[in-house]
């Protein structure tokens, strides 16, 4: 166990958040930069994305842009798994970044045929790439940086940048679309990620010892089926049901964002009236979607920052990915109560805000007890192809339901109440599985009492602070920290002037003139599967 007095200003304020261990500040705070800068380039370039191709089309095309995805995806893949053959990890993370970058500029320079539906379209079906494949790359990255229990620990804290971003991102789009229109918005993505890719040598060699994986799990060697990736999800079980989680996560969320951007666009040709130009919807959707963007990444910062990993200590991973299906399940069920606009609205905070903090902490933290083949081709696999292949289940129900079935808002929020019972079956054999795997990797070994702390002597009337003696416990467990409890022998509580700090172990107060003699203080170290150690302190009153 780290002495509670080694931990820097940054790491004791990172303990508001998880458990931290001594030295891991500073790779939190890398990864968390890097996370911050991917998704505020995506959060400036997404509203881009909904108005370019709004602004000139139909809310049904967006449906079959988005399911176009899913069949680009399909050859991207094994073109993906033959460049990692000759590219490791830190390499292959930026030479994509710098390609996307690239790629970025090009659309700059094409900027003025925007008015051209192809262009919006083509926008769209790249940007949903990219999206998807930087921010793979980066969590995988990630998930071979770091154990099974540091990853569980620190990945909430780290997601928590992820999620800062998205709202700088959305906010400055809101702020400036209107005013300096699109075009310097989409440089700014190119700087933003680029600055993000020159910290991915830092970031890696900033994660202490006791953080990374065993010896040797961290290497990723290349896979050599033609295939690529889906070889190596089709070959698990287990990545199997994370691929049809992801399927129908996305199928039902996306089915959820058409039924939000039909009624964007019906408001935005409203406030623009019949007459207006292409720039002024452009505009107004651009900004309509920054908003909804930052009401949601708004409730998002509070999700991740305060119930993220208090939610992972009370139930687990396992509990964790249940959480969403069944918010989503009651989502949609009011919608086809009360499908209106105000309704949709603020479901669709809800849903998209718990997704982008708990349930995309969670996903990544599913791959941690995974190979590095799993982690590099699996994940970027079902993070790309099969995230989209839920599009293009999402897009043949918003065909069908429109053009054979004539469905409206409340028959496809009922279809999603239906799938979202099936995603909550799925999300408990995952639990299952990865409380197994979990297992396998580390044996959980509880904590053990080294000694008994010296007594704490007390002078009434004088303010104490006292700190548990480094070494009072241990844990052998890689990635373990310890979380500490303090009453009275016999299970009463401390008497109230006397406060401890469970995270540092501390002892602070000021005895009053009657304190007695003597009282004996049981100290309860736990561990992040809650097995216990326990230690005995004399808190004794100095007489002379």
């Amino acid at each position: 166990m780290s002495a509670p007095a080694e931990l820097s200003t940054f790491e004791r304020a990172l303990r508001l958040l998880t458990r931290v261990r001594a030295g891991e500040g500073r790779c939190v705070a890398l990864f968390g930069t890097h996370a911050f800068l991917i998704m505020a380039s995506y959060y400036v370039l997404k509203a881009l994305r909904e108005s370019f191709l709004l602004a000139g089309a139909a809310a049904e095309v967006r449906s079959y842009a988005v399911a176009a995805n899913g069949i680009v995806l399909m050859l991207l893949v094994p073109i993906y798994s033959a460049v990692r053959r000759s590219v490791d990890g830190l390499r292959l993370v930026r030479f994509l970044s710098a390609f996307f970058a690239l790629n970025i500029l090009m659309f700059a320079i094409a900027y003025p045929f925007r008015t051209s539906k192809w262009f919006g379209i083509v926008f769209f079906i790249w940007l949903s790439v990219y999206g998807l494949m930087v921010v793979a790359q980066f969590w995988a990255l990630a998930a071979i940086s770091f154990n099974t229990k540091s990853g569980q620990r620190l990945f909430p804290a780290i997601m928590l940048g992820a999620t800062l971003g998205a709202l700088a991102g959305a906010q400055l789009t809101d702020l400036t679309i209107v005013r300096f229109g699109p075009l310097p918005l989409l440089l700014l993505g190119a700087v933003l990620l680029a600055a993000g890719s020159a910290l991915i040598s830092p970031e890696t060699r900033s994660v202490p010892d006791a953080s990374r994986p065993v010896s040797g799990t961290g290497v990723a060697k290349p896979v050599t089926s033609v295939f690529g990736g889906f070889s190596v999800v089709f070959r698990s079980r287990y990545l199997l049901l994370v691929a049809t989680f992801v399927v129908l996560l996305n199928c039902i969320g996306s089915t959820g964002d058409y039924l939000l951007a039909a009624l964007i666009k019906a408001r935005a040709e409203v406030l623009a009236g019949a007459d207006a130009v292409l720039a002024d919807r452009e505009a107004i959707i651009g900004s309509l979607y920054a908003r909804f963007q930052l009401w949601v990444t708004l409730v998002g910062v509070i999700v991740q920052a305060l119930l993220v990993s208090r939610i992972y200590r009370a139930v687990g991973v396992r509990g964790a990915v249940l959480v969403l299906p069944a918010i989503a399940l009651f989502v949609y069920g009011a919608i086809a109560f009360v499908p209106v606009f105000s309704m949709i609205y603020f479901a669709k905070i809800l849903e998209n805000s718990t997704n982008y903090s708990l349930m995309n902490t969670t996903q990544q933290t599913l791959y941690l007890p995974t190979s590095a083949a799993e982690k590099f081709d699996g994940k970027t696999t079902i993070d790309t192809f099969f995230w989209r292949f839920g599009d293009i289940l999402q897009a043949g129900i918003v065909f069908a339901g429109l053009n054979w079935l004539g469905f409206g808002s409340r028959d496809f929020a009922i279809v999603n109440a239906a799938l979202c019972v099936v995603w909550i079956g799925v999300a408990i054999l995952i639990g299952r599985h990865y409380t197994a795997l979990s297992r396998a990797e580390t044996q959980n070994t509880a904590p053990v009492r080294q000694h008994e702390p010296d007594d704490l002597l007390v002078h009434p009337g004088r303010p104490i602070d006292h700190v548990l003696p480094a070494g009072t416990f241990f844990d052998p467990d890689p990635g373990d920290v310890l979380a500490f409890e303090a009453r009275l022998a016999g299970g009463a509580p401390l008497p109230q002037w006397l406060e401890f700090d469970t995270a540092m172990a501390r002892f602070t107060g000021t005895a009053p003139p009657d304190f007695v003699l003597e009282e004996r203080i049981e100290i309860v170290a736990s561990d992040m599967d809650s097995a216990t150690a326990i230690a005995i302190i004399r808190m004794r009153r100095v007489t002379a």
